[in-house]
């Protein structure tokens, strides 16, 4: 499995490169400037999520174009690992955004402060969970229907999240306060059920993987 992982690794150097690093680090760096203390909960619930999901479309656009799925299947391994390789990569590169976001968040509550740290903390875990659920729906819509499937999948979930977005606004941020009243138990119930869904994803793409190539 080290190998499928140091594949996806560097196909993601190739494609994306230095260029797009710095070209992320600009965007980061204009969305605090100019949104101040709202900054951060847009890269957080959006630029995150968003792309570290293309990432791994990108990678499913480039094993289509390469037709990768047969060829993988006659490697000396078994299907589930192939998958769970993919997987792996996946949850490393949402890990990655959340070492973003808590930094990111770190730098809003002392630049400016709106709230106490733990909600500052609390949304750097909401963007990894957020991150994770745009992989849960993606990834098996990938291995069911091809990177077309993913990409619908993944507007579809931006488009319920600005969604949520706005009914919040419009509740004068009813879903914030309660987590802030509420810190430990919204915690506990976003992680749990988004390691949970993510583990039925992993489930899901497996059975759409081996049905692909039976």
């Amino acid at each position: 499995m080290k190998g499928l992982l140091t594949k996806d690794l560097l196909t993601i150097q190739k494609k994306y490169g230095m260029k797009r690093l710095v070209m992320d680090i600009a965007i980061i760096i204009a969305l605090m400037i100019v949104l101040e203390g709202t900054g951060a909960i847009y890269i957080s619930f959006l630029l995150i999520p968003l792309e570290v999901t293309s990432m791994v479309i990108s990678l499913t656009t480039c094993d289509e174009q390469w037709k990768w799925g047969k060829y993988a299947i006659s490697l000396p391994i078994s299907k589930t690992q192939i998958v769970k390789s993919r997987y792996v990569f996946a949850g490393s590169m949402a890990l990655i955004g959340l070492g973003v976001a808590l930094l990111v968040n770190a730098i809003s509550y002392f630049c400016f402060p709106a709230y106490r740290f733990g909600f500052y903390s609390f949304i750097a875990i909401a963007s990894f969970c957020v991150t994770l659920i745009f992989l849960s729906f993606t990834l098996p819509s990938n291995y069911s229907l091809g990177v077309n499937a993913g990409f619908a999948a993944m507007i579809i979930l931006v488009v319920l999240l600005v969604v949520l977005g706005i009914w919040s606004k419009l509740t004068d941020n009813a879903i914030m306060w309660f987590i802030v009243e509420h810190f430990e138990t919204s915690m506990g119930i976003a992680f749990v059920s988004t390691i949970l869904l993510f583990a039925l994803s992993y489930a899901l793409s497996t059975t759409f993987f081996k049905r692909k190539y039976v």
